[in-house]
Formats: structure tokens, C-alpha cells, sequence
């Protein structure tokens, strides 16, 4: 995983979390997962904005996580070797963050019962950024492109199921393609 740092940090700080979760029997529990930080659904912040930032590393539960990883371990890769780790710690939290802010909008409008919580909006950012990369950065691999593409379609299919953020998961991918258009490019980005 060599020139993976910052692919590394996003992973370890999203299991370090995890782990707490399970050290606090989280799963599935909005009481304990609002005590960790996540984002109450009634809109309602009460001056405890660091939850905005908090809620991004949370998980509801082991397939949350799993299926959060699986993202992370896909497209961080793609954002790291053309514009390096600092633009995508940075831009995973960016995302985060913007899509935590469209949550809370969104349950101010029609606040509900439950918690928030998930690293998708920023996945989806990192998401939004490798897709933009591997066309502003010829030539890319087709496969890689294809994949993208299907990671992106699945991703917004799954968005369309109940209970899932369809407000954070678009923000998070519109903050990564807009970054992405403008980043200046990793200096080794002409890798494939």
C-alpha cells in the first residue's frame, strides 16, 4: 500500500470509530449513536455542530460499515495517485461535512424519529472526484471508467431504499465533482 497514506488514514479512522461503536454497543442503538456524535433526524442540532464532522465516521451497523469500506478501498486509490493524499483526506471530509449540512436541512423540512450517520457522503465525493479524474487525465483504463460508472449507478439505485440519505449522497458526489474539475493534478497522475 506504498503512497496509499492517505487512503490509510480515511481507513483507520473510520475502524477506529467502528470499533468504538462496538465497544459502546452502538449498533443499531440511536441513544448510544447520538452520544458518539451522530446527526439527529428531527433537524434539531442545539449548538452541538461538531456533529456535522462526527456523524461522517459513524456507522449503523456491520454492513454499513462493510459496505462503506468497500467504497473507500475502491475509489480512494483512483483520487489518491492523481492528485495525492492531502486533496483526498481533504476532500472526504469536505464532502462529509456539506453532505451532514444537506442532511440537517433536509430533516429541518420534515425532521423524523432516528439518527444519521455514515461515511457515504464523503465516499460519494471521492466517488464524484474519480470520475471526473479518469476523463481529465487520459489515458485512463476503460475497465476503470466502466466500473466507476457502475459503482456510481449502484450507488444511486441503493440511495433510492428507505432509511438511505439520498440528500447526502448527492450532495457529497456534486462537492467531489466540482472539486475534482478544479484540483491541480498529482505530478505522477499520468498513471492509469
Amino acid at each position: 500500500m506504498r503512497g496509499m497514506a492517505g487512503t490509510i488514514f480515511l481507513l483507520a479512522t473510520i475502524a477506529i470509530a467502528f470499533a468504538v461503536e462496538l465497544a459502546r454497543g452502538a449498533l443499531g442503538n440511536d441513544t448510544v449513536l447520538l452520544s458518539l456524535g451522530a446527526l439527529p433526524d428531527s433537524g434539531q442540532l442545539l449548538g452541538q455542530y461538531w456533529r456535522i464532522l462526527s456523524f461522517g465516521l459513524l456507522h449503523a451497523d456491520l454492513y454499513h460499515f462493510v459496505l462503506n469500506v468497500a467504497l473507500l478501498l475502491w475509489v480512494c486509490p483512483v483520487v489518491e495517485r492523481r492528485v495525492g493524499p492531502a486533496f483526498l483526506v481533504s476532500l472526504f471530509f469536505a464532502a462529509s461535512v456539506l453532505s451532514g449540512v444537506a442532511i440537517l436541512l433536509k430533516h429541518v423540512v420534515e425532521p423524523s424519529v432516528g439518527t444519521s450517520v455514515g461515511a457515504s457522503g464523503g465516499l460519494f465525493g471521492l466517488l464524484g472526484a474519480a470520475l471526473v479524474l479518469v476523463y481529465r487525465i487520459p489515458p485512463a483504463n476503460p475497465a476503470l471508467r466502466r466500473g466507476l460508472w457502475l459503482t456510481l449507478l449502484g450507488g444511486i439505485a441503493f440511495s433510492l431504499l428507505p432509511g438511505v440519505s439520498m440528500a447526502g449522497h448527492v450532495t457529497g458526489l456534486l462537492v467531489g465533482v466540482l472539486a475534482a474539475l478544479f484540483v491541480r493534478l498529482h505530478p505522477a497522475s499520468r498513471i492509469t
